[in-house]
């Protein structure tokens, strides 16, 4: 994943209000926050493609809803026909969501939910 791209996201969570750090939130909790992260998938075939999973991770200390209202937000935003962007390289992405899920944490007053988007990002040299 690029970093043309990470920073794409991160454009479009600031773009829907959503609180959102890459990797870790070394900022005071402002509930609910999302933490980002991605899994590149290997890629058979030589056509330039490369593709990700976009891992979301929300935390709330308040109700599930509030999360819920915010994964409504990405859903509604990428849908499943997807962001499409091209970036300042001339390359192109396309963002699109694919699933969620929440998570227990151990923690009555801690919730946490994981939203899966789908990565796809295509080079022009």
């Amino acid at each position: 994943m690029s970093i043309e791209s990470l920073g794409i996201v991160s454009e479009f969570m600031e773009s829907l209000g959503l609180n959102y750090e890459f990797m870790e939130w070394t900022s005071d909790p402002v509930y609910p926050y999302f933490v980002g992260e991605y899994q590149e998938i290997p890629q058979p075939n030589e056509d330039g493609e490369e593709e990700s999973t976009f891992i979301l991770t929300g935390f709330s200390r308040d109700s599930w809803i509030q999360l819920e209202e915010a994964k409504e937000k990405i859903k509604e935003h990428f849908s499943k026909v997807g962001k499409i962007v091209t970036t300042e390289s001339n390359s192109a992405m396309a963002i699109f969501y694919a699933n969620s899920f929440p998570i227990q944490t151990g923690d009555a007053e801690l919730k946490k939910i994981q939203i899966n988007l789908t990565v796809k990002e295509w080079s022009v040299n």
